[in-house]
């Protein structure tokens, strides 16, 4: 009786043993680096992939500023992209403090 509760019990550990080194590995590839290095992985296998790949670097390496002034223009350009603060609508925003403004700045009547 007493074996096989000692048995179970090594299984168990072995079991929890098992546990954790696999949580670990997951734990290890859900990082960005992980991540990321998993994806570079999946496109240095493909043959396309690789090819693009490895001009994508070798271009990087031989011209390494151009390449992050692209990228700097690149992120410049996205952020651009979202919505302006326009002055057209500051008088919806606050009527109360824009209105005096646009009274006095009327056209005066010609006389």
């Amino acid at each position: 009786m007493t074996s096989d509760a000692d048995g179970l019990e090594r299984e168990i550990e072995a079991s929890r043993g098992r546990l954790d080194r696999t949580l670990d590995r997951l734990t290890q590839r859900l990082t960005p680096t992980g991540i990321a290095e998993d994806v570079l992985g999946t496109v240095r296998r493909d043959a396309t992939g690789a090819g693009l790949y490895d001009g994508a670097l070798a271009a990087v390496r031989r011209n390494p500023v151009p390449v992050l002034l692209m990228c700097l223009g690149a992120v410049m350009l996205l952020k651009g992209m979202g919505p302006r603060a326009s002055t057209t609508y500051r008088a919806v925003r606050d009527p109360d403090r824009y209105a005096a403004a646009a009274v006095t700045s009327t056209p005066m009547d010609s006389r």
